[in-house]
């Protein structure tokens, strides 16, 4: 046994909830902690074992008890997509806004992960939808970054701002090209994002970035349905798009050139030279 794990801790872990009860009723302590910080209830609400988080609660469980990370229950459970135990723990008052250190609340969990029916029922209650990690990511970011189109969808039907940043400038937008992610790249487009906004670390855009890390559709997408911009330019004065095309591949530079090009500002010469062909 895992040093500082109790009879019940190993019984929330499993789910009995009988076993629970009993201990609980002859004397055991419902909060305390293993040498890792974790209480029963987030044992349970890990699990999902709603029954044993409700015995939990009613023998006077500490509903906010955390980790060291700050980590609670709800949290917890909204990051395993354990959507009965995040409802029953909010309809006990769990606070919606907890996060751990990094600031990462249920919503941001829940986003990150796809979990949408947790995700829908967290903004029903009155999650915050623009809560942001640390670093300024919201929930919206994180889910265009990990590739989550139908959270994503879920999100901005329900009013996220699709040009919020992080604190380096990044939007939605931008995270979702950095990643190839096409059909969020799309989704996010016909919302109106913008699609020549810069970081501001080295001031590149969707386009740039999408080109750098050789993300081929999304390139073309961008070029050709978006009007990104061929001749915008870094903090140096430099083109990005040829400067990204010079550090990826080939396809991407062809695809760059043989696209309409109404500056003509590029060339497949100009591409092909910055390939050093």
């Amino acid at each position: 046994m895992q040093e500082g794990i109790t009879a019940l801790h190993a019984a929330a872990e499993k789910g009995h909830q009988r076993t629970v009860a009993l201990l609980l009723e002859n004397g055991a302590e419902v909060d305390r902690k293993t040498a890792e910080g974790r209480a029963a209830l987030y044992i349970a609400a890990k699990r999902g074992h709603v029954e044993v988080v409700k015995s939990l609660l009613e023998h006077g469980g500490d509903i906010e008890t955390n980790r060291k990370n700050g980590r609670t229950a709800i949290v917890i459970a909204s990051k395993k997509g354990n959507v009965e135990v995040v409802k029953y723990l909010a309809g006990r008052g769990a606070n919606l806004e907890a996060c751990r250190n990094d600031r990462c609340t249920p919503l941001y969990y829940a986003a990150k992960k796809g979990h949408v029916e947790v995700a829908q029922f967290l903004i029903d209650s009155t999650a915050a939808l623009e809560a942001s990690s640390i670093d300024g990511t919201t929930p919206l970011m994180i889910a265009a970054q990990k590739g989550r189109p139908v959270m994503v969808e879920v999100l901005i039907d329900r009013g996220a701002n699709v040009e919020a940043c992080r604190k380096d400038g990044c939007t939605a937008l931008y995270l979702a090209a950095k990643m190839g992610q096409l059909r969020i790249v799309k989704l996010l487009l016909e919302h109106g994002a913008n699609a020549d906004a810069r970081d501001t670390i080295l001031g590149i855009t969707p386009l740039a970035v999408a080109a750098i890390e050789g993300h081929l559709e999304v390139v073309k997408h961008l070029l050709a349905n978006a009007h990104a911009s061929f001749t915008s330019t870094n903090q140096d004065g430099s083109t990005q798009i040829v400067n990204a095309a010079a550090q990826t591949y080939s396809d991407v530079a062809d695809a760059i050139a043989e696209l309409e090009n109404p500056d003509k500002q590029l060339t497949m010469d100009k591409v092909k030279k910055a390939f050093m062909f």
